[in-house]
């Protein structure tokens, strides 16, 4: 296929070109895999396997670069052909860039070669668990590690054992190499995992320069602190925090909503600003905490900084009730007034603010000024942002969706009666990639040309915000378009996203789902009921013809949610090795499988050929399972060690029966949480709780609340010495846990 017949394919719809793509791609000796820029998630995972090795890994640096790039089962499939070679250690430079979606039962058997023949090991960007096996091997000969042998571990150092980083920190006791290796974390360029960073704070916290530290910490670190250490900041500690934040904002958006409330609150009142007007010094000073100021402090906002910087200040987060606020501040007499008087202008001005603004505070917009093609703008000017550094951490679509939907079909007509609706009535393929297909009227998407419905088929399957009567609707529409469901081909079951859910169980029967793509499609939801579930599993089995024993890593990874169709005693002859190499994917769905099923899953993985007895698990197993932990026996749970614990991630918390999780943990495996598994406690879980175990969840959500710190000139001390206080109040606590 030469490179004129790819540029002209990129016209045609998807249908036809991902069959001419994987035609072509079937040929022998065909090298034209980089050549396809994003249409490469268009190639079947079927085609994929017949690509020779040298095919794969001369295109693998392009591909992995594309936007939306390759799928989890395409990634599945190319990493289980390659990592199946013990020549893989030699070709890391090429298969780098799908690292972290490696399957660890596919790294650990490497783990020696890597270490030997990996000149660049170090550097590579390996996930957490990756870089436990590989740190665990790397320092089995060391019996203490010095602080030159820490740091030349590069990246691995980041999957250190708190034991291990415990004994190096007794070891060093001092300020100046401390200081380096917080330098060195703050540097690495992956996340540190919840328990690194719990293990760092309890360990330096003893130590008596402590606060020294805190500018070296970086924002990973330094924003796990608990709020009760943060909130006893002196002004220049507080302003140390501030400029760590600043330079690296992307982990504050992570926190938790009341965290970030609490946190910035606190410092703005320690940098005393709560002095009247919110100045553009202090707005600026603040960096992307500004708008998580007081809604009282927010309203103080300098009018005439707001109206001349309206577009800088699109930049940030707006929660719901900021966003009132910058509604009420557009319309106020010293800004640009009532919405009724605004002209063109106004509203290049105010852009995707317009949004904030009320229902009935729109429609008193003049019409002639919002055109189909301003909308457009409004659209793609919110659709940037969401898409956005900051917006795609800091806003969730739905919250604007109702708005933007009023705007679209207010201004084109549709909601208003008497007045003609706009000449756009039926919307272009075009039009709907721009704005979004469920803002626009169910009528005027049914009553689109056939040959423009084919072409957005897909863009409207996948938006999330049609109704279930909507849908069925849609469904009516692609059978005029496609023919019965059971003569849809695998193109157009891929395409169906949501609709499919509106399938009736007979046509769900009667999909031939013979394909990894449409199989991976029918997966992706979380709304099929357990019969359902149960069907396509059968339906997938039928169109295979295989038996479950049969089926591989990728066609695991397709199935996703219908892996809770199979039912306990058929699980238990799956592959093992097959499924551990899937469950990277599978661990993070919130699947809806039963206690039974997903114990049947723990049984896979603790096969002798997968990862073996769950005793000898570390927290890396843990964090590879996800959400499968839930899963494990009550004995087996009720025995976990610290790093175990350690390793279950925040969704498997969320998932454990709440009866079973109280009988499971006890207080001190409650303890044992970091903060992101604590906050990850259902409130159904909590109240099975006891009393002492409560305690001792709080004391993870807010430890050392009083214990006080001296930020005053401290010495190189050791340790620090607790107040009487902290004694008496350790010993209460260990009478309760005594009781309990």
């Amino acid at each position: 296929m030469s490179a004129f017949e790819m540029s002209a394919l990129s016209a045609q719809p998807a249908g036809p070109q991902l069959s001419v793509i994987n035609s072509g791609l079937a040929l022998p000796g065909s090298e034209h895999l980089s050549m396809l820029g994003s249409l490469v998630s268009g190639v079947k995972v079927e085609t994929l396997w017949t690509l020779p090795t040298d095919v794969l890994l001369e295109a693998l640096p392009a591909i992995s670069l594309q936007t939306p790039g390759l799928t989890p089962p395409q990634v599945n499939t190319i990493i289980s052909k390659l990592w199946g070679f013990s020549s893989v250690s030699q070709w890391m430079d090429k298969v780098s860039p799908l690292l972290s979606s490696t399957p660890l039962l596919s790294v650990i058997p490497q783990v020696p070669l890597l270490l030997i023949r990996d000149t660049a090991v170090h550097t590579r960007l390996w996930n957490t668990q990756q870089a436990k096996v590989l740190f665990k091997e790397a320092v089995v000969s060391h019996s203490s590690l010095s602080l030159q042998e820490f740091l030349s571990l590069g990246i691995l150092a980041t999957g250190v054992s708190c034991t291990d980083l415990r004994r190096l920190f007794q070891k060093l006791a001092s300020l100046s190499p401390l200081r380096d290796i917080m330098t060195f974390l703050r540097e690495q360029p992956v996340p540190l995992h919840p328990s690194l960073k719990k293990c760092v704070f309890e360990e330096l916290y003893r130590f008596d320069f402590f606060t020294e530290l805190l500018g070296d910490l970086g924002s990973q670190i330094a924003l796990s602190l608990p709020l009760s250490t943060i909130k006893k900041f002196p002004p220049d500690k507080m302003d140390s925090l501030r400029k760590i934040i600043i330079q690296d904002p992307y982990y504050f958006l992570l926190l938790p909503s009341i965290k970030q409330a609490v946190l910035v609150d606190k410092m703005v009142q320690r940098l005393d600003m709560y002095t009247g007007l919110y100045t553009e010094e202090e707005f600026r000073s603040l960096g992307i905490m500004a708008t998580f100021v007081t809604d009282e402090m927010f309203l103080k906002l300098d009018r005439s900084f707001f109206v001349d910087s309206l577009e800088f200040l699109q930049g940030f987060c707006y929660s719901p009730n900021k966003r009132d606020l910058v509604a009420k501040m557009l319309e106020e007499q010293w800004t640009f007034g009532p919405v009724k008087n605004w002209t063109s202008e106004t509203l290049n001005q105010v852009d995707r603010f317009l949004f904030f603004l009320p229902k009935n505070t729109i429609q008193l917009i003049p019409l002639d000024l919002m055109s189909l093609e301003r909308i457009e703008r409004l659209f793609l000017s919110q659709q940037e942002w969401e898409k956005g550094e900051f917006g795609s951490l800091c806003q969730k679509p739905s919250e604007l969706f109702e708005k933007q939907q009023f705007v679209l079909q207010f201004f084109l007509g549709f909601l208003r009666i008497g007045r003609v609706p706009y000449t756009g009535l039926i919307p272009s393929c075009e039009s709907l990639h721009v704005t979004q297909p469920a803002a626009w009227t169910i009528d005027s998407l049914r009553n689109m040309p056939q040959a423009a419905f084919r072409r957005c088929l897909e863009l409207i399957g996948q938006d999330p915000f049609f109704s279930a009567y909507e849908l069925l609707m849609l469904l009516t529409k692609t059978k005029e378009v496609y023919g019965m469901p059971s003569s849809f081909n695998s193109s157009v079951i891929s395409q169906l996203g949501r609709i499919a859910t509106q399938l009736t169980l007979e046509e769900l029967a009667s999909l031939r789902l013979s394909e990894i793509q449409s199989i991976s499609a029918m997966g992706a939801f979380n709304t099929w009921t357990s019969r359902q579930l149960k069907l396509l599993f059968s339906v997938v089995l039928n169109s295979t013809r295989k038996t479950p024993s049969q089926l591989d890593s990728s066609t695991f990874v397709a199935l996703g949610h219908i892996v809770c169709g199979i039912d306990a005693p058929i699980m238990r002859n799956l592959n093992p090795v097959e499924f551990s190499k899937a469950v990277l994917w599978l661990g993070r769905l919130n699947l809806s499988c039963s206690e039974q099923q997903l114990q049947a899953l723990i049984g896979l993985l603790s096969h002798s050929l997968a990862f073996g007895p769950v005793s000898s698990w570390g927290s890396e197993v843990f964090i590879e399972i996800g959400a499968i932990a839930a899963g494990l026996p009550d004995i087996a749970m009720s025995a976990l060690v610290r790093e175990q614990i350690e390793g279950i991630t925040p969704l498997a918390i969320s998932l454990i029966p709440a009866g079973k999780f109280a009988v499971v943990f006890n207080q001190a495996q409650i303890r044992m949480f970091t903060y992101d598994q604590a906050i990850a406690v259902t409130e159904a879980q909590r109240s099975a709780l006891s009393t002492v175990q409560q305690t001792a969840l709080s004391m993870v959500l807010n430890p050392w609340e009083d214990k006080p710190i001296d930020f005053r000139g401290m010495s190189l001390g050791v340790a620090m010495h607790p107040s009487p206080f902290f004694y008496v109040s350790s010993v209460l606590i260990m009478l309760l846990f005594s009781l309990g």
